[in-house]
């Protein structure tokens, strides 16, 4: 039992894989040879080519030939005492509003309830918990299938205007309203059948309060299980079919070519020619649609960048949600092929119906919504869906992931790798501030020390907070990320400052100027210097840190300061070799 617990809290009554109590009809306790326990329904989950991989030691188990493994008698006699106990415990103070029930349900619940057992009571009441949640899934489902279908219905009628206006695009308009009728005929069905499923487990949920005997009581909870899974999975299909990515796309398009030909005929009927062939990408700069499409500019050369002492790690994509496959549907006419850019409904993050409609529709983030962080914002920020993209003539187009830390978002540095189909992009300038103040971060790792952050505030009108602020986002094409440190002076003693940023040799003595006029201004006078000062000196754009307060010299540009993680940078001083201590990552706080 011990190890039953472990994986949940130190509760043998839950299992670790689902935290949910055993009991011992549905989510029996089975023990794996291995010695953990599982309920059935998780074993059932984790089979894969007849073998099972514990959730708690992830050791792989071969199922038995019977198909499931031995119940754990001992565990389930143990929670039947401790239910017993809570029952008992229940019985001796009731709860305020027991007795409150009036008219016939409450007398049949205390009719039946009289020859049923205290544990049998307790699970009906569970079991009641779970239909309430199915039932209330069935209303939000409904709830999306009205909203989904009200706004297929309004474009229809929309769309049903614009013909009357636009003789030269009547085929292409029919086409688009033929598919969102065909849209709203298959929502139809799937909201009836949610309202079938609604009604089935309000009548199931009677039963439950009902039951007289324990034959009663064991019919009624399995009418439940197969309620409910049927339930499921008819929002499961709900889920997984709507919205229809290719006729949203479609709608859309036709929408917007036919509402700017009521005011340009002619230019529209120009613009038709390559809408076929330049739609706008996922990726593109988020701005209001165009009543024209421009034809795309040849896209300029790539020119190869200096070779770099250390390639950048490449940075992880954001991982798509896995596709289910999509139920057979009945034969219908063949639909135009969609975009291959365009985003899927599948591929969108855990939104609702129309949350999805939204993002198809507008895949690209305003600026405006992003200093606000609205819950859609959040919600992409959280899957690793927003990027910030850069273009620079000459220069391949990069883009930089921005993830949401503490509540803050962060923008890392820029990279060449192609953008991921469908994110949410918005541009550098729209985010990054120009110049300091502002906060960046360097993220630190060596052999045996897994990568921690530091942060640095940027004084104000410095040339080197500048253009330290351009080498931790790679405005200007080399960054911090895949630099180290090269060296640590007065070890130990008062005054240890370490050395880095020397993007071009890693040695420090690569020049590493990028910004006019780092030459020229005040240097510091003499005085002593607090632990985690940022400073530069001479020509070169390399920086320092101090992690012991100590006195300074004459020569020294103090540029920021270190306000989270200087013992990080400490610890760094000490490592064996400097020179292991690598910027796996960096970027600015936005």
């Amino acid at each position: 039992m011990a190890s039953a617990g472990k994986g949940s809290g130190d509760n043998p009554e839950e299992c670790p894989a689902c935290l949910t109590g055993f009991d011992d009809l549905v989510q029996r306790p089975r023990t794996l040879p291995c010695g953990h326990t599982v309920c059935t329904l998780c074993i059932d989950k984790l089979k894969e080519q007849g073998r099972v991989t514990c959730p708690e030691c992830r050791v792989s188990h071969a199922v038995p030939e019977g198909g499931q493994f031995p119940v754990c008698y001992i565990v389930e006699a143990f929670i039947r005492r401790m239910r017993d106990v809570k029952a008992a415990a229940a019985a001796a103070s009731p709860p305020p509003s027991a007795g409150k029930g009036k008219g016939a349900a409450g007398s049949a619940g205390k009719k039946g309830a009289a020859g049923l057992s205290k544990k049998m009571r307790f699970f009906l009441q569970e079991q009641e918990a779970t239909v309430v949640a199915a039932i209330t899934a069935c209303q939000e489902a409904q709830s999306q299938m009205d909203q989904y279908e009200a706004t297929l219905t309004g474009w229809d009628e929309r769309q049903q205007q614009l013909e009357d206006s636009l003789q030269g695009l009547m085929d292409q308009s029919r086409s688009s309203r033929e598919l969102l009728r065909q849209e709203t005929f298959r929502v139809a069905p799937k909201r009836k059948e949610a309202k079938k499923k609604e009604q089935e487990l309000q009548a199931v949920r009677e039963k439950l309060r009902t039951p007289a005997t324990e034959q009663e009581a064991c019919m009624a909870v399995s009418e439940v299980v197969h309620c409910i899974s049927e339930a499921k999975q008819v929002l499961k299909e709900c889920q997984q079919c709507f919205p229809d990515a290719g006729i949203l796309t479609t709608a859309r398009k036709a929408r917007e070519a036919s509402s700017a030909a009521v005011e340009a005929a002619q230019a529209v009927q120009a613009a038709l020619e390559t809408v076929s062939t330049e739609e706008l990408r996922p990726q593109s700069v988020p701005e209001e649609p165009r009543p024209q499409s421009v034809p795309e500019e040849p896209r300029p050369q790539s020119v190869p960048e200096e070779p770099r002492p250390h390639s950048d790690p490449e940075e992880p994509r954001p991982q798509s949600v896995p596709e289910e496959p999509r139920p057979q549907s009945v034969p219908e006419e063949p639909r135009p092929q969609s975009d291959p850019e365009e985003p899927s409904s599948q591929s969108v993050p855990d939104f609702t119906v129309m949350e999805k409609v939204q993002f198809i529709l507008e895949p690209s983030l305003k600026a405006k919504d992003f200093r606000s962080l609205t819950q859609r914002t959040r919600s992409l920020l959280q899957a690793g869906w927003v990027f910030a993209v850069q273009q620079v003539v000459g220069q391949r187009r990069r883009h930089a992931r921005i993830s949401l830390e503490a509540d803050r978002p962060c923008l890392h540095s820029l990279q060449d790798h192609p953008l991921t189909l469908g994110a949410a992009t918005l541009q550098v300038s729209q985010v990054v501030p120009p110049s300091p103040p502002c906060t960046v971060f360097l993220d630190l790792s060596w052999p045996g020390r897994a990568p921690r952050r530091v942060h640095i505030r940027l004084s104000p009108d410095t040339q080197r907070g500048r253009q330290f602020l351009q080498l931790c986002t790679g405005q200007r094409g080399p960054s911090y990320q895949g630099t180290r440190l090269f060296s640590v002076l007065d070890k130990g003693a008062s005054g240890e400052w370490v050395c880095g940023g020397d993007y071009e040799s890693n040695d420090g003595k690569g020049k590493c100027v990028l910004l006019p006029g780092l030459e020229v201004g005040e240097c510091s006078k003499l005085r002593s210097y607090q632990a985690g000062t940022v400073w530069g000196w001479g020509k070169q754009g390399v920086f320092s840190i101090f992690t012991k307060g100590g006195l300074s010299v004459v020569g020294r540009y103090v540029f920021g300061k270190v306000v989270e993680g200087l013992h990080v940078v400490a610890e760094a001083a000490q490592h064996s070799d400097i020179m292991e201590v690598t910027v796996v990552d960096c970027g600015v706080m936005l």
